[in-house]
């Protein structure tokens, strides 16, 4: 019984500390080098807040952007549009050197023009029901309640460990 209250203490510290890296590299990227999206080796991450992609990209699916790969009519791109002064994932209908047409799946008519520095990148990969993991572990009270179990755990454990033992008392 002790070895489990401790492996389960374990555990739930150990998916903190897991999700606190995250967190912090997250921070790190966006607050302090000033990135838009969080980056590991020349890919951004994107959480689709929108369901203007649907059915091949839902609201809350994860995007994997490449970040400055080539890309060609009917690819779907991550681009900045400084109108709306939001990130948005949609698929490309018409580019010349200087801007890039787009559409999402839901609308009949075209975006407006978007400057090519404004393009983030190709989206590369999707991680379908991602999102509601991240938003899940978003909530503080999630990351809160996952700390105090893990520690009640270890605590309880460590008590159990080195609590005094009984005497036998039929030994004289």
């Amino acid at each position: 019984m002790k070895r489990f209250v401790h492996a389960l203490g374990s555990a739930f510290l150990t998916i903190l500390v897991m999700i606190l890296i995250v967190y912090g590299w997250a921070f790190i990227q966006m607050k302090l080098m000033l990135k838009s999206q969080p980056e590991l080796f020349g890919y951004s991450f994107f959480l689709q807040p929108l369901d203007d992609m649907m059915p091949d990209i839902d609201q809350n699916d994860v995007v994997v952007v490449q970040k400055g790969a080539p890309y060609k009519v009917g690819d779907a791109i991550l681009y900045f549009d400084s109108k709306d002064s939001l990130y948005k994932l949609h698929y490309v209908v018409g580019y010349d050197d200087a801007t890039v047409t787009t559409k999402s799946s839901i609308s009949s008519e075209n975006n407006e023009p978007v400057s090519t520095n404004n393009i983030v990148g190709k989206a590369v990969r999707k991680v379908a029901f991602f999102g509601a993991i991240v938003t899940f572990f978003k909530q503080k009270v999630v990351l809160i309640t996952i700390g105090i179990v893990g520690i009640t755990f270890l605590i309880i454990s460590q008590y159990m460990e080195y609590k005094p033992k009984k005497k036998d008392q039929n030994t004289n």
